[in-house]
């Protein structure tokens, strides 16, 4: 009977600690931006409550996120870093956030991109009108 009752808790331990895992998301996007300053903008914008981890690379503009998707959406984190007016490949911040950033943080700007070694930049338009539908779903899975 003792046996009995150990394996039924251990099984609910184990079926709650995968149940929990279920709920955390790791994924990549891509980021524009140029340099320490944005780095610190990019990252403060993205670390929205939720989020576990963040980390945005300089030299491959990815940001690698960690974060309990039942708390926040990826949607959700896009918007912010769209907000603090960086562009996140498939969506561009506004004329309006992108403005709003410090002048030597013009990713967009072909003369800033040069004088920080790049080429053009990478997030140039939005998804399509059936990308976000697309997304959004992925989101929901």
């Amino acid at each position: 009977m003792k046996f009995k009752h150990f394996i039924t808790a251990v099984l609910v331990v184990f079926s709650t600690a995968s149940f929990a895992q279920t709920n955390i998301t790791q994924t990549t996007l891509e980021v524009d931006g140029l340099c320490g300053m944005c780095k610190n903008r990019i990252e403060n914008a993205a670390y929205l409550k939720g989020v576990k981890q963040v980390s945005w690379s300089i030299e491959t503009h990815a940001l690698e996120l960690v974060y309990r998707n039942d708390k926040v959406s990826e949607a959700e984190i896009i918007a912010a870093i769209n907000e603090a007016g960086h562009d996140v490949a498939g969506h561009l911040a506004t004329d309006e956030q992108y403005s709003a950033i410090h002048g030597c943080c013009r990713f967009r700007d072909p003369a800033q991109r040069a004088a920080h070694g790049l080429g053009e930049a990478l997030c140039t338009q939005n998804e399509s009108a059936e990308e976000p539908r697309k997304h959004e779903e992925q989101i929901k899975q």
